[in-house]
Order: C-alpha cells, then sequence, then structure tokens
C-alpha cells in the first residue's frame, strides 16, 4: 500500500472509522460507459476536447473490482465531484491507480495530481497550502497500486479534483486506469498511546494544555486544519505544560510522540 503525505500531513497511528462515504458512485458501477464531460453526474470533466476527456470503460478483467473502472489518457485530462464535508473533520481519502505502460518522467507534471478544492464553480480553488498529493508514474510498479491520504475539511462545500496534464515532451505512454474512490471520515485516537497512561486536558482549551504519561514525552506537533505545522515542543518530561495562546481560534490536530509511538487527536483552541 502507498501511504502518500505529499503536500499534505498524512496522520499516522490512527483508528479508521468506516462511515459514510462521501463520493458517489466512487467504483463506477452501473453508470453510463463512455466519455465523461461537463454534464454527466456525479462525475464530471471539464476537457471540452472529446479527444481528451476521461472515459468510464465495462470491462472485468482490467477493472481492480467489479466490471467498471475509469480511463484517463496520455494529456490533458481531468475528472471531478462535488461532496460536503464538516468543516474541521478529518477524512480518509483513498484510490487505486494503475499506469497501463508503467513508464513516465521522474518530473512533477508527467502523472496524476489528486486534490481536494473550495467548490467555487469550474475546476474549483486550490487551498494554500494545497490539499492533495502527486501520483509519479516513475515510482509505482506495473500492478493496481493503492493510494490514501488524510485532510481535515476547511470547509464544507468541497470538490475532488484529479487532473493529468501533458507528458514530456516525446515522452511515452503513462494512460491510467482508477478505481474504488472513496472519502470516509477518520477518527482520530491516542489509544496508541495508552500503555503509557497518556493523558491530555483541557479541551477545548484557552491559554494551556496539559499533558502526561509514565514515560517521557519526546514531542508533540500540533498542525492547522490545512496541514501547516503551527507549534512543536520538544524533549517534554512526563508532566508537561504547552502554552497555545498564540494559536488562533480553531481546530488543530495534535500527534503527541513517546518513544516509537504516536497518538493523534483533535484540538479546539477558544
Amino acid at each position: 500500500m502507498k501511504k502518500i503525505t505529499f503536500l499534505f500531513i498524512a496522520v499516522c497511528s490512527i483508528t479508521i472509522c468506516f462511515g459514510q462515504d462521501l463520493l458517489s458512485s466512487g467504483g463506477f458501477e452501473g453508470l453510463p460507459v463512455g466519455k465523461v464531460n461537463i454534464s454527466t453526474a456525479p462525475w464530471s470533466s471539464q476537457v471540452a476536447n472529446e479527444n481528451f476527456q476521461p472515459s468510464i470503460v465495462s470491462n472485468a478483467e482490467n477493472a481492480h473490482t467489479g466490471d467498471q473502472f475509469l480511463n484517463m489518457g496520455n494529456d490533458f485530462s481531468n475528472f471531478r465531484q462535488s461532496f460536503t464535508a464538516v468543516p474541521g473533520t478529518e477524512y480518509t481519502l483513498t484510490l487505486w491507480n494503475l499506469f497501463v505502460s508503467n513508464q513516465g518522467q521522474p518530473e512533477s507534471t508527467d502523472g496524476i495530481f489528486v486534490s481536494v478544492r473550495a467548490n467555487s464553480g469550474g475546476n474549483g480553488s486550490q487551498f494554500d497550502p494545497v490539499v492533495g498529493f502527486y501520483i509519479d508514474p516513475s515510482t509505482v510498479d506495473s500492478n493496481w497500486n493503492e493510494f490514501t491520504f488524510d485532510f481535515i475539511a476547511p470547509q464544507a462545500d468541497l470538490l475532488f479534483f484529479v487532473g493529468k496534464q501533458s507528458r514530456a515532451a516525446g515522452g511515452p505512454n503513462n494512460s491510467a486506469r482508477m478505481d474504488d474512490f472513496s472519502i470516509v471520515e477518520t477518527t482520530l485516537s491516542t489509544s496508541d498511546l495508552s500503555d503509557f497512561n497518556f493523558k491530555t486536558y483541557p479541551n477545548p482549551a484557552n491559554n494551556y494544555i496539559r499533558l502526561s504519561a509514565s514515560k517521557t514525552i519526546d514531542k508533540i506537533e500540533i498542525y492547522s486544519v490545512l496541514g501547516k505545522k503551527v507549534l512543536q515542543k520538544n524533549n517534554l518530561s512526563t508532566e508537561s505544560e504547552v502554552n497555545i495562546s498564540q494559536l488562533s481560534k480553531g481546530v488543530y490536530v495534535v500527534k503527541t510522540y513517546i518513544e516509537n509511538t504516536v497518538g493523534t487527536y483533535k484540538l479546539i483552541k477558544q
């Protein structure tokens, strides 16, 4: 399994809750076979040239699961779907991808860009920093590969967008098959730190959070909902107080490190 952390924090050591999938027809089963264009639903494409529009294909032998999958050609292709999330909630995006020829150039324009954007019309608007990752065809094998990506919803009205730019001049064929997309809520947990009797309070908090454990707390990191690290404290003791007064009000993700174990939880700053 490929665990992606490019451009955004992928939170580790979590307990996953398989809740409602925010994407519709992520496996493309039952959808009309053929080109995906601006008017198809629930998936659509902004590509006007029919030659570059992605296609829903029915071929059980080539699909990851089921009978159908989405095919992206070599150049200038994209597809998207709008969805509604709960701001400040962590979600796990999962998808499967196979580059047909397992070929590509090791550069930032030759593969597939996957992102979650503000649903502002058309192909949406990128957040800053970008909430997404890049699939480099030069780093994967010729099999179906799973990619997972954890993100915190910056707002409710969002767009899931997948885009492919032009190959490098004279570059090889790197068309791709994609299948089994999902976006489900992820439940963060400090259960992995239970062996250290880890505790943290208060939550919500105003100016300070307090942490305690049976072993020395090596480090904590605090991230904003856009994945930016806003605070880090190293070499804490078994009983520590961390000043968070400089943080703006809102939802944050706290990662706590003890020995080789990481616990992750949400923090509300009042």
